[in-house]
């Protein structure tokens, strides 16, 4: 059977941290209609040259072409180069390395190195002039950007702490300038869960005075209208489409639209192409995962790069499942040997997901084939690490079921 666990598990963290983002958030005024500051003519972000390259740039950039992302902008670079663009570039460009391997830290330093530098250039520039519009952007994501590292490390109170120095900047910039399109990501994220959580969960509505005002279908009205016109959030703004669609509004036909434009429009990036084919593979499309699988494999055939590893540990992971449903025991073993050869060398050591997954299936194929010496071996080691994953509480039951201990 295949299970949802890891959907489960990845939507109540995601509505745990927005949760709390909102309360921290508070208060949140909308302002519609609000007339505009005059632009700072050093501007950038309302410089409409620089926007359509931006976009272009963004493009490049989330495609995994940092070089040729820069070399994009490289004219605006020449003219301005104090802006804390080019640092912020970095800092988005370090934070992909994290994302694709949430179990390994190793790059978690230089992600934090870059993104506290980005702030405090910007935090320089602020206090010499408090209208600078574009250290105000700049920073408002970046401490962004710097809470959802922390959350995704499940260290809650930093994450808050950088979550609501985000949202001040939010603020400020909303009342001067409620025209950026950038803004439109952000309302539309309150505007959405706010009302979510009061509809849907019983213990949130008593805090329902607390909560800015919310509208499902305006938030993802602002999301769409963010999906469209955004400078820098534009793919995000996808993202979040496709996640709220598929988990909080049970409409996977139209998540699956925003997560395959993703893994269509960025073929470079390996973390969109495992969404899309975990989201076919939870959603039960296994001939469409299977395809999607074969040609991403295919697709980078000869490049051992960090994040591909990881891509074909996953991917191996999911066809070793989909061959294990239709019974097909030795398409099955071949991939989750695949598996288990790429995870033990991928940090952290033995304690991967997709490790002790591959490794119980492997249990399970050899008890299928009367081997129960290698059934033994298998869910042994899927047992051992001191996780509460899923397969090791499985492989220990196996254990027992069997009378392998």
């Amino acid at each position: 059977m295949i299970t949802r666990n890891i959907v489960k598990v990845k939507a109540s963290n995601t509505l745990l941290l927005i949760s709390i983002t909102l309360l921290v958030a508070l208060p949140l005024h909308l302002t519609a209609g609000h007339p505009a500051v005059a632009s700072p003519s050093s501007s950038l972000l309302l410089n409409d040259r620089f926007i359509k390259d931006a976009r272009g740039a963004i493009d490049l950039l989330y495609n995994r072409e940092y070089d040729a992302s820069l070399e994009h902008l490289s004219h605006w670079k020449q003219q301005y180069p104090d802006h804390p663009l080019w640092s912020f570039w970095e800092a988005m460009d370090a934070w992909w390395p994290v994302l694709v391997d949430l179990e390994n830290t190793t790059h978690d330093d230089a992600f934090l190195e870059i993104s506290e530098k980005v702030v405090s250039h910007c935090t320089t520039l602020l206090e010499e002039n408090s209208e600078h519009l574009d250290a105000r952007v700049i920073r408002s994501i970046t401490y962004g950007q710097i809470a959802r590292y922390y959350s995704n490390r499940y260290r809650w109170y930093p994450g808050f702490r950088n979550g609501r120095r985000a949202l001040r900047d939010f603020h400020f910039i909303e009342e001067r300038y409620p025209d950026i399109p950038d803004l439109n990501f952000g309302i539309g994220m309150y505007r959405y869960f706010s009302s979510f959580l009061v509809d849907e969960y019983i213990l949130a509505r008593p805090l329902k005075w607390m909560l800015p005002s919310g509208d499902r279908e305006e938030g993802l009205s602002r999301l769409k209208q963010a999906a469209d016109s955004s400078i820098f959030l534009e793919p995000e703004a996808v993202f979040f489409l496709g996640h709220i669609y598929l988990h909080f509004e049970q409409e996977p036909g139209q998540s699956l639209e925003y997560l395959e434009e993703l893994y269509q429009k960025y073929p470079n990036n390996t973390y969109y192409r495992r969404l899309y084919v975990r989201s076919l593979f939870q959603l039960r499309r296994t001939r469409s995962a299977d395809m999607a699988i074969k040609e991403s494999l295919d697709y980078f055939n000869n490049d051992n790069r960090h994040d591909v590893r990881v891509l074909r540990e996953d991917l191996y992971t999911i066809r070793g499942r989909i061959h294990f449903h239709y019974r097909q025991y030795d398409r099955a073993e071949s991939d989750f040997l695949s598996a288990v050869e790429i995870a033990e060398n991928l940090p952290p050591f033995a304690t991967r997901s997709n490790l002790i997954t591959a490794l119980y299936y492997l249990g399970e194929i050899s008890v299928r084939n009367d081997d129960m010496v290698m059934a033994r071996y298998y869910f042994r080691r899927a047992a051992t690490p001191d996780t509460d994953h899923t397969y090791r509480k499985k492989s220990r039951e196996a254990l027992q079921k069997h009378r392998l201990e």
